[in-house]
């Protein structure tokens, strides 16, 4: 018997799936809204989340596979789901393999969450 968090996942895997690209990593921030799931390329990755808001708190849900993988996605594609809470007013960061950051921010109600990317740059030596 699936659970409503499982029918959640595979509608949110489903949404990536189909949608033709994904929101590339930029400066910009994206909103989010409770239960709106998003889908964001980070290089070789992509990734789909949604967050459910609750107490003041945001609860954020991220589905991550290799973005080659969606193509031919099967049952046995492997996806790494991680699950994160996050207090109101306070943020999450998700490091991706192309040098950017993922900034996850709860609003201070937990109705919404902000997502920014971060350039963590190349340093050279001097």
């Amino acid at each position: 018997m699936k659970t409503a968090g499982d029918r959640i996942f595979a509608l949110a895997l489903g949404a990536a799936a189909l949608s033709l690209a994904g929101a590339p990593l930029r400066a910009e921030p994206l909103l989010l809204k409770p239960l709106a799931a998003a889908s964001i390329d980070a290089g070789p990755k992509h990734m789909v989340g949604y967050f459910v808001g609750s107490e003041g708190a945001c609860r954020l849900t991220l589905m991550i596979a290799d973005a080659s993988s969606l193509e031919q996605a099967t049952p046995a594609t492997a996806t790494t789901r991680l699950v994160v809470p996050i207090d109101s007013g306070k943020a999450a960061q998700v490091d991706t393999s192309v040098s950017k950051t993922l900034r996850f921010t709860c609003s201070p109600d937990g109705g919404a969450m902000t997502v920014t990317t971060i350039d963590r740059g190349r340093r050279t030596a001097e």
